[in-house]
């Protein structure tokens, strides 16, 4: 059994943690302070260390990296009572073994403890010397789910490797790239250069990343610096990436290969310093088997992975992001607001949100210009059309539809709202652009010359020839 050392200020929690160790085995000492706990940490026997982020002189995550220094064997465990993602964040950049919730759940200490005490010293002090960031946190959530992407994004913080950023749309992917570039080396202090490809026209795709001289094409009327060059020591963030055409593929695939890139209609290299992140709601392994994006360049994107979860699989986190929100939007609308009644969220609590926060947030601006008092109310909440179907909330109509005249209408509303971008289309149908152009076919949505425009070109083998086109 090792010695624990406990730095808090709460003296109920002192006193539980250590009725509950010393029950354990473990021989225990109690700190209250920064000053009594760097006493302690001077000592003899130390083997693991349990801190709470909040003393009354100042913050037990400064203690962190002296302790990593001090005690390089003894693993550090950090009960966060904080509602947001810095503490744990922090903490797990600066090397602490594992961030707990309080109220912590005194088994899951115990084995967290354990656990910690197995590893070789090599494994319980992987620490990086990252320089503090006082930015506010954009993430939020205390749910197991959310707290190990703090975890992860903590981790990988302290790194330049590149990070593919994975879920659906709407649940925090660009803040989660943020997260990383604001707590990252530079500190937040190099640029961030977001790259939403799902939005770019595709033949202004490579002169949007690349950059372009005057001249290079029709309307370059002057020498334009591409993403690649802006993000320059900082972070370039790919958003929705499978959107990329197979031709910009291959240049990009190049330039993280080489570290170097080209503008539009220049000859001249240009050292390329950025560190790469990703994100996509896709399925990219899909969209390699379809041959719409190539696994060379998957691979390389695909370094490190972080998966944000749905809203639906992390429910509890809902009053706190919705409170969060609500702040944020009365500000934006100008009202005065004072919170969301019991019955109001209780419905936000049940819903499914297929948008996820994003979803929630317009739901919350709506509701808070329909609210004719200080508190918004369950009447306020409008989930939308579509909500209303989930639950059953509509009538049958007259004659139901067939199959392909579903899917067709399905296909015609989702060209509609993406205002015929047929990236934007896909991204909402979840679909790769050949599946969607075929099913635009079948249907008669494609006006006359377009199915030949939008075609596909298939990449030539390694020998020159090219492979036999998929019957559509």
């Amino acid at each position: 059994m090792a010695s624990v050392l406990v730095v808090t200020s709460d003296l109920h929690a002192a006193g539980t943690l250590r009725k509950l160790l010393e029950k354990a085995g473990h021989h225990v000492v109690c700190s209250d302070t920064l000053a009594a706990a760097r006493r302690a940490a001077a000592g003899d026997g130390v083997g693991a260390i349990v801190l709470s982020p909040t003393l009354t002189d100042g913050s037990g995550l400064e203690l962190i990296p002296e302790l990593r220094r001090q005690l390089p064997r003894a693993p550090i465990l950090v009960i966060d009572d904080d509602d947001g993602m810095a503490a744990t964040l922090v903490a797990m950049r600066e090397g602490a073994f594992d961030c707990l919730p309080s109220p912590v759940d005194p088994r899951r200490l115990l084995q967290r403890l354990e656990d910690a005490l197995k590893l070789t010293p090599a494994q319980a002090i992987a620490v990086a010397e990252v320089p503090e960031d006082a930015r506010a946190p954009a993430l939020v959530g205390r749910s197991p789910a959310m707290r190990e992407v703090f975890k992860k994004l903590g981790l990988l913080a302290a790194s330049r490797a590149t990070v593919f950023l994975r879920g659906e749309s709407g649940t925090g992917k660009e803040l989660a790239a943020r997260v990383l570039h604001d707590y990252g080396l530079s500190g937040g202090q190099a640029p961030f250069v977001a790259v939403h490809c799902a939005a770019l026209p595709r033949p202004l795709v490579e002169a949007e990343i690349f950059g372009h001289r005057k001249g290079a094409f029709t309307g370059a009327d002057r020498d334009k610096p591409g993403k690649l060059e802006l993000a320059a020591e900082g972070t370039l963030f790919l958003d929705e990436v499978g959107e990329i055409p197979l031709e910009t593929q291959v240049k990009l695939l190049r330039v993280l290969q080489e570290r170097q890139f080209e503008r539009l209609g220049d000859n001249q290299p240009r050292p390329f310093n950025a560190r790469v992140l990703a994100a996509t709601h896709r399925d990219l392994e899909e969209l390699v088997r379809e041959g719409t994006f190539r696994e060379d360049l998957y691979y390389r994107l695909n370094v490190a992975t972080v998966t944000l979860p749905p809203l639906r699989e992390r429910r509890e986190d809902i009053p706190l992001i919705a409170s969060r929100l609500l702040s944020v939007v009365t500000r934006e609308v100008g009202r005065r607001i004072d919170g969301l009644s019991v019955n109001a969220l209780e419905k936000l609590c049940v819903a499914e949100w297929p948008g996820n926060v994003r979803e929630l947030r317009n739901v919350l601006t709506r509701a808070v210009v329909r609210c004719r008092g200080r508190l918004v109310d369950e009447d306020d909440i409008d989930l939308g059309a579509d909500a209303a179907a989930r639950e059953g909330d509509v009538r049958p109509p007259d004659r139901f539809p067939t199959l392909d005249e579903a899917e067709r209408e399905h296909v015609r509303r989702a060209l509609e709202l993406a205002k015929g971008h047929r990236g934007r289309a896909c991204s909402l149908l979840g679909v790769s652009r050949p599946t969607l152009l075929r099913k635009m076919r079948k249907y008669g949505l494609l006006e006359g010359g377009d199915e030949e425009l939008e075609r596909p070109v298939t990449p030539p083998r390694s020998d020159g020839t090219r492979r036999a086109k998929r019957p559509t």
